[in-house]
């Protein structure tokens, strides 16, 4: 299940965090502290506040937070089009199974 996500802070860490036990594969689309990643399917606890995302809530996400394309002579990449973010998006779900 695609879900967004946010770290978790180590109580006593000094504003160290970790990746929630919950996510199996995370860190993608990253917007401010919020993360999409692959949430575990196998019995583990996850929070009924998590978000959980479908390919168009993903898209639209995408799409909201103007992602970008890395180019060479770019370092900070140009704004996708929106066949290139439905192409992210597919390709993110099929490489994962989901």
């Amino acid at each position: 299940m695609i879900v967004e996500y946010k770290f978790h802070r180590i109580k006593g860490g000094k504003g160290r965090v970790f990746v929630p036990s919950f996510i199996i594969d995370g860190g993608y689309f990253k917007e401010g502290n919020k993360y999409v990643g692959i949430a575990a399917n196998d019995g583990t606890y996850i929070p009924s506040t998590l978000v959980v995302m479908d390919r168009a809530s993903l898209i639209t996400k995408l799409t909201r937070i103007g992602y970008t394309i890395p180019e060479n002579e770019n370092p900070e990449g140009r704004l996708a089009t929106a066949e290139e973010i439905e192409t992210t998006v597919d390709d993110f779900i099929s490489t994962r199974n989901i």
